[in-house]
């Protein structure tokens, strides 16, 4: 994904697929998706939105990320 689609995919933000919810730690975040890599992209919209509005944001760079973990919920905290 180039910059620009960043930018369009994350001020579009239209079929909102994340909520928050109470957390004894600090606040959960839950990311639904039709794939696991969808569900964590939205995942990370949702930790996005927990310190301000993804739309008022735009992506300058992509990088590409890369982890291995013994099972899904690890590998989205990590």
């Amino acid at each position: 994904m180039s910059p620009a689609e960043a930018r369009r995919a994350i001020r579009a933000v239209p079929d909102v697929r994340w909520e928050h919810f109470p957390h004894g730690a600090d606040i959960g975040v839950r990311g639904y998706g039709d794939s696991p890599a969808e569900a964590f992209e939205h995942a990370a919209l949702a930790m996005t939105a927990a310190i301000t509005d993804p739309r008022d944001i735009a992506a300058e760079q992509v990088v590409d990320i890369e982890c291995k973990a013994p099972d899904q919920e690890l590998l989205l905290v990590d």
